[in-house]
């Protein structure tokens, strides 16, 4: 059974999820202290939390069961994630349960600014009707310049918006591609660029060391007297200071902030006297919808981390490079099961060499994780290494001696995009490849022996001579012994010459049964693989 502890308030969908996992125990308490988690954190797998709870290295360090803590959001600020990694503890998140609710924000807050609605609503309930003084200076969104400060999944729904919008948008993001940029309508432009042309700034960064006070006096000497900057982000991503006084000099200008560097605000900040801003009590992901969105999404990671599968959102991997993969989470599952094939396949031998290779249009993508997956995959089998998780995978493989090789390829003969893996030991070699079909997982090649199957549970494979009635004899012998056939694929390097047979099995074959397929004068190899 996996513990889990939720330290903040989740909604009650997420937590019946969570209960109703049948390898799963759930605790919820909120509001602890730092003191009172270490106290409480040592039985747990894993930790849940939002944003009111900090994961401390003390936290972490006193988890000594502690596999996974799971942030219902996407940021993670409030998570010490080198302490996390170096404990070999798995930071997951759930960055795309909000989006939406963030990128309405956006231009919620906008025309709100624009129109005075706040102003205007607040003085009509008071009797006063300020038509006229409000009907002035009100401003229409038609045709302005936005401009998105970091072009991530928030940045993308915002463009795709703005179209509706009829604005023109430009993009500042140093690790977009242009391809991406114009999938959603965005120009990408330099940040000094943007500043000087935009009506409208919003800003979608992490808090991190380059983005800390990334819009500062500097930055706002650039913008036009009358733009508007909005920051849904994070407190901290725009200096205070500076933004106080552009206001201050620049009474047309306009700016809208739901996060601020210390939370709650202080009521005496006097930002919140100004005429020109406009201020939410970091209510970006706080809808009804999100929430239970958030929540399930991060549940779901939590429990698929728990059980060793793959999961989408692990914040501290390695740094990653070039553009997102398509189908990310289907690659890394094929790559660590080709790995896992590999690796039976190759059996006791000791490995000298292990290569993979990403070849056709994935391998100009981020392939970062594909690669981590093959390395957990390998180490899970072929080495008495525990608790591999995608962050730790890596450390542990330089520990072990493991060492893969990445070759990239643009070139890719048969298909768009292919993975392969090849294994080498003293006296052999063996080399499995796969792709998506339709979006689905298949293994291509074992060997010389081209193949086309689904990586499922439990396989029998077996090289024999090519000739009539193998086949018969092997499914007589599973059935009388209560093995049930799923499904079976056949490759052959010629007629008459040797040929290799994969069988989908419901079950794990005994080793009596091995045995017995070992010693027919047909079989060459006969083995077993279990993912």
């Amino acid at each position: 059974m996996f513990k889990i502890f939720i330290a903040d308030e989740l909604s009650p969908k997420t937590v019946e999820f969570l209960q109703a996992q049948k390898d799963c125990e759930v605790e919820v308490e909120t509001g602890l202290s730092e003191a009172e988690l270490v106290k409480k954190i040592p039985e747990f797998d894993a930790l849940i939390v939002r944003s009111a709870t900090t994961v401390t290295p003390k936290i972490i360090a006193a988890g000594k069961k502690l596999k996974i803590v799971g942030r219902a959001g996407a940021g993670t600020d409030n998570i010490d994630k080198k302490a996390a990694t170096d404990a070999g503890v798995l930071v997951v998140n759930a960055p795309t349960g909000n989006l939406t609710s963030v990128a309405e924000l956006v231009f919620g807050q906008t025309l709100a600014a624009f129109r005075r609605l706040p102003e205007a609503n607040t003085s009509t309930k008071a009797g006063e009707w300020k038509k006229k003084e409000l009907g002035k200076i009100g401003r229409e969104l038609d045709g302005k310049t936005l401009g998105i400060v970091g072009l991530g999944k928030i940045g993308q729904l915002v463009a795709e918006r703005a179209q509706g919008f009829n604005l023109k948008v430009l993009a500042f993001d140093p690790v977009v591609t242009p391809e991406i940029a114009d999938s959603v309508g965005a120009e990408l432009v330099e940040l000094e660029e943007l500043l000087k042309n935009s009506d409208v700034i919003t800003l979608h960064v992490p808090l991190i060391p380059q983005t800390k006070n990334l819009i500062a006096k500097k930055q706002f000497e650039l913008m036009k007297a009358d733009a508007m900057l909005l920051n849904l982000a994070r407190g901290g991503v725009v200096d205070e200071k500076a933004l106080l006084e552009w206001l201050k000099e620049k009474p047309q200008a306009l700016a809208a902030l739901d996060t601020f560097v210390e939370e709650p605000v202080d009521k005496k900040n006097p930002l919140l006297a100004l005429s020109n801003f406009f201020v939410t009590p970091h209510l970006g992901a706080s809808t009804i919808e999100a929430q239970e969105k958030v929540g399930l999404q991060l549940a779901d990671q939590v429990v698929r981390a728990l059980r060793g599968e793959v999961v989408e959102y692990i914040v501290n991997l390695p740094a990653r490079e070039g553009g997102s993969l398509k189908d990310q989470k289907v690659w890394n599952e094929l790559t660590e099961k080709m790995s896992r094939l590999a690796a039976q396949v190759l059996g006791s031998a000791k490995l000298k060499k292990a290569t993979l290779k990403i070849a056709g249009e994935i391998s100009e993508a981020d392939t970062k994780m594909p690669e981590v997956s093959a390395t957990k995959g390998l180490l899970e089998t072929m080495t008495d290494a525990t608790n591999v998780n995608f962050t730790n995978a890596l450390d542990l493989s330089e520990k072990k001696g493991l060492k893969l090789i990445i070759k990239k390829e643009k070139h890719c003969e048969n298909y768009k995009s292919q993975i392969c893996l090849e294994l080498t030991a003293e006296k052999a070699t063996v080399k499995v490849c796969g792709t998506l079909v339709e979006g689905e997982p298949r293994i291509t090649l074992i060997q010389d022996f081209k193949v086309n199957f689904r990586p499922t549970e439990h396989l029998l494979l077996t090289q024999h001579h090519d000739q009539p009635g193998i086949i018969g004899r092997v499914g007589t012998l599973l059935g009388e012994n209560s093995i049930n056939i799923a499904n079976m694929d056949l490759g052959r390097n010629k007629v008459g010459g040797e040929a290799l047979m994969i069988l989908d099995v419901d079950d794990v074959i005994p080793e009596q049964l091995v045995d017995e397929l070992k010693s027919w004068d047909d079989f060459e190899e006969v083995v077993c693989v279990d993912f």
